[in-house]
């Protein structure tokens, strides 16, 4: 399914980008929304190897952009938007930002996504995600990182989006546009899946 533009009829019982907005800034601190095609979803909240994972590649990026591309900044957490899709406002786990910090809560910008897969993640959402991030004009790497085996696959824009699979321990992380390299050792590090 291809991203749909703004202009594009859309069934009125969907939500748009201001109302999920709307609805979102009168939920609890702690609860955490994201909008795909107009439905509103509440995440489950990341479990201690989820939020691991998240933290090890978005310290090694911080690391490696530091040294090499200081104007940019990895967050966790933080929301994404596509100009001219008015229906998706996902909440990445790991994003690379421009490194000025706003007060906003969405960025239009973005240049690599890394999203955390749990059971609770259907095949079919993360794969509307991936399309959807894909089709940014900035984005350059699209990341999924399983939290119960080894496996991180790559979707790398220089590559014309073709997926890599990486599956062991051994095998490195490349980002080249970020001088970004990283054992999957040091992705799964501290969590159960590192003997």
């Amino acid at each position: 399914m291809a991203a749909r533009p703004a202009t594009q009829d859309r069934d009125p019982r969907l939500w748009t980008a201001d109302q999920f907005l709307e609805f979102a800034m009168t939920r609890p601190d702690g609860e955490r929304w994201q909008l795909v095609d107009g439905l509103a979803m509440m995440m489950v909240p990341p479990n201690k190897v989820h939020q691991r994972i998240a933290a090890n590649l978005e310290r090694s990026l911080n690391d490696a952009l530091e040294a090499n591309r200081p104007e940019l900044f990895a967050y966790r957490e933080s929301g994404v938007r596509i100009p001219g899709i008015l229906d998706f406002h996902p909440q990445p786990d790991v994003v690379v930002l421009l490194a000025d910090a706003t007060y906003s809560y969405y960025d239009d910008r973005f240049f690599c996504v890394a999203e955390v897969r749990s059971p609770t993640n259907s095949a079919a959402m993360i794969e509307r995600k991936l399309e959807l991030y894909r089709s940014h004009p900035d984005n350059l790497y699209c990341l999924t990182i399983d939290q119960d085996i080894i496996h991180v696959a790559l979707y790398a824009r220089e590559n014309d989006w073709t997926r890599t699979d990486l599956r062991s321990l051994d095998d490195v992380l490349t980002l080249p546009a970020f001088g970004h390299r990283m054992k999957l050792a040091e992705v799964y590090a501290g969590t159960p899946l590192v003997g």
